[in-house]
């Protein structure tokens, strides 16, 4: 480290051998906001690891991380500068940038773009043994069915909603032909569905989570494949994106079930300065052991995935490092 001295002013030049995801720390930026989740949660850890990766490329400490409202509120904070980076969840990016919906019922923010993907959460239907694969199919000719939906607000609870209404149904219309829908916290359905109350056990978690094992083998589950029709409308209608559960993950499993990811997407608007969003998604794609520190959910997550399935246009100096390294 070299230290020069103007006018009784120490300034510091750190040598470019520093270790850190990008250059010599020789520039400095506007501080920029990154919110994130509750403080217990993951989102503010893995917010809080790309902030200081982007630190180290800077003099200063021009990213600060903090607590945020989660996946619906954090668009809103971004859009109208409250923040300039966030986090959120693909589905509600994408409603929040067309507007006019169900979730966002002002105009659509159409200065939001999208930065990257990082670790998915995959939309999983774990059956009973004893339940027909196709029971969903057979709901309008009589069947009736027993589901754990999710807490209302959850990224479950909607995704189950968007499935089911692919099958004609809504939460009350399911419930008025017969079938039961359970509301509620994650570990209160797997209670549930280990006591036979509720035959279908959803969630939206990482593959071969310790919940989605355990659900399987109390109740010899298996996991329901998503028919193409309704993956596609989850991808085109509703910002999920494409996946498969190989075979192999969980026991019993011989085959690939196909279903979604619900990604989780950093977020920015069209102003924001090219550079300081170029270098955290370099930061991000080439420190993936420092992203596992931050949260171990990384460990199933490939930098290549980085700019796969972004639901809104994505931000020119995002667009610089995907097509840097070839997967733009």
């Amino acid at each position: 480290m070299t230290i020069l001295k103007s006018l009784g002013t120490a300034v510091f030049v750190v040598s470019a051998s520093l270790a850190g995801p990008a250059a010599a720390q020789t520039e400095t930026h506007d501080i920029a906001t990154f919110i994130s989740g509750g403080p217990t949660g993951t989102w503010y850890p893995t917010a809080a690891m790309v902030s200081d990766l982007v630190n180290q490329t800077y003099l200063g400490q021009p990213m600060t991380t903090v607590p945020g409202k989660g996946a619906v509120g954090n668009p809103l904070a971004v859009a109208s500068g409250g923040a300039q980076f966030g986090l959120s969840y693909g589905p509600f990016l994408k409603l929040a940038y067309e507007g006019n919906n169900e979730v966002y019922s002002e105009p659509g923010f159409d200065n939001l773009r999208a930065v990257a993907n990082l670790v998915p959460n995959t939309v999983h239907l774990v059956i009973a043994e004893g339940v027909d694969m196709d029971i969903l199919s057979k709901l309008s000719e009589g069947a009736t069915v027993r589901i754990g939906v999710g807490q209302k607000g959850s990224s479950n609870f909607f995704a189950q909603e968007k499935i089911l209404a692919e099958f004609g149904y809504d939460y009350a219309a399911l419930e008025a032909q017969g079938s039961s829908v359970v509301q509620g916290a994650q570990q209160g359905l797997a209670d549930a569905f280990a006591n036979r109350q509720i035959d279908i056990y959803t969630n939206t978690v990482g593959t071969n989570s310790g919940d989605m094992q355990q659900a399987i083998a109390a109740r010899n589950g298996r996991l329901m494949p998503l028919p193409e029709n309704v993956r596609t409308t989850l991808v085109e209608k509703w910002g999920y994106v494409p996946s498969v559960i190989p075979a192999g993950t969980y026991a019993g499993q011989d085959a690939d079930i196909p279903t979604v990811n619900l990604a989780t997407v950093i977020l920015t608007t069209a102003e924001m300065d090219d550079e300081i969003v170029y270098r955290a998604v370099k930061a991000i794609a080439e420190n993936h052991d420092r992203m596992i520190e931050a949260y171990g959910g990384f460990s199933r997550w490939t930098p290549e995935e980085i700019h796969v399935g972004l639901p809104i246009p994505i931000h020119p100096g995002a667009v610089r490092y995907y097509k840097e390294r070839g997967w733009m």
